[in-house]
């Protein structure tokens, strides 16, 4: 099992593949809660996946011990209930992160060390090593086959906007809406005239998204709202046509990103050596000055009057986006 955030479930993506390489035929199960359910259903290798509510002890406690497992491997960093629930899972033999301050670490038989000063992904691999698994993987996600979004049918040149990010204090990575906007409008003329701006959000944002949407056309703009109620099977299909996505730091960010999407991250209280973008065509643009790139484990207040978001301006994301857009083929 994983953190239970989107984003740190698609990262994990790349441990799995190493488990799966050095355990080729034994059964390989996922612990999943309904957080980042919709995120597992896209991880390769897995033979089952049993589902957990992480804030229901009996429940969780009795669904583990139901599989009977030879070896768990917890690979969350902070939460110190699945360090409990490794304790009592009944395993044979259980390994997890030492993380400092987070006195977690006795609930395991095996420890590695978690790092403030390595990227998630290179967490996950320390982890792997003190379990005597060598192989290293990027992160990779198999998308389900689902009938592609309408809006795809349209033949416009796709830019995904993905404006809200989730977490605690979610608001100190948000990037000023004039930004968009401006950044839209210098879009277009990258991109063409026939561009569709798609604003994507969880079911939570729709209302601010739908307000945005309103804005960016009231603007001249052609934009329109896509919220995947589904998984994220048909937000994959729109991420997998895009032209390029531009998102804050958040699980969406990383999904565009490790399916090979053309993806910008504004990253602002992240770094990209700890919760950057991990792609083929991902490019974290992080806020210059000091003061910012402070998050670790994701709930740390840094200064919340640095304005790191604020510090990214629409010129270093255009110049980003134009040598993104530069490498791609043409369109037909």
């Amino acid at each position: 099992m994983c953190s239970f955030a989107l984003g740190d479930t698609l990262l994990f993506s790349s441990a799995l593949q190493g488990i799966r390489a050095h355990f080729p035929t034994q059964q390989l199960i996922f612990f999943c809660g309904p957080q980042n359910k919709a995120a597992a259903e896209l991880l390769t290798g897995i033979d089952a996946m049993v589902s957990i509510n992480i804030l229901k002890p009996r429940y969780t406690i009795r669904r583990m011990r139901e599989q009977k497992l030879d070896l768990l491997l917890d690979f969350s960093a902070w939460q110190r209930l699945t360090a409990f629930y490794s304790l009592l899972s009944g395993a044979r033999f259980t390994a997890g992160f030492r993380t400092p301050g987070q006195y977690r670490h006795r609930g395991y038989d095996r420890t590695a060390p978690h790092s403030p000063d390595l990227h998630e992904v290179d967490n996950f691999r320390s982890l792997l090593q003190a379990m005597g698994i060598t192989e290293r993987h990027a992160p990779a996600l198999l998308p389900p086959a689902v009938p592609e979004p309408a809006l795809l049918a349209r033949g416009r040149q796709i830019v995904v906007f993905h404006l809200w990010p989730s977490g605690v204090r979610s608001f100190l990575r948000e990037w000023p809406l004039d930004r968009w906007i401006a950044l839209a409008h210098e879009l277009k003329k990258l991109v063409g005239s026939d561009v569709l701006f798609v604003i994507t959000g969880a079911p939570s944002n729709l209302e601010r998204c739908e307000a945005f949407c309103r804005q960016i056309q009231a603007d001249g703009l052609e934009s329109e709202v896509f919220i995947g109620r589904d998984g994220l099977g048909a937000l994959c299909q729109i991420l997998l046509h895009a032209r390029l996505v531009v998102s804050v730091n958040t699980g969406i960010m990383h999904l565009a990103a490790i399916l090979g999407a053309p993806t910008i991250s504004l990253n602002g209280p992240n770094r990209n050596g700890r919760w950057g973008p991990v792609g083929s065509q991902a490019v974290g643009i992080e806020s210059p000055g000091t003061g910012c790139g402070y998050l670790h484990l994701g709930f740390e207040h840094g200064d919340l009057t640095a304005g790191c978001m604020e510090r990214i301006s629409v010129e270093m994301v255009c110049t980003v986006a134009a040598d993104l857009l530069a490498a791609q083929p043409i369109p037909k």
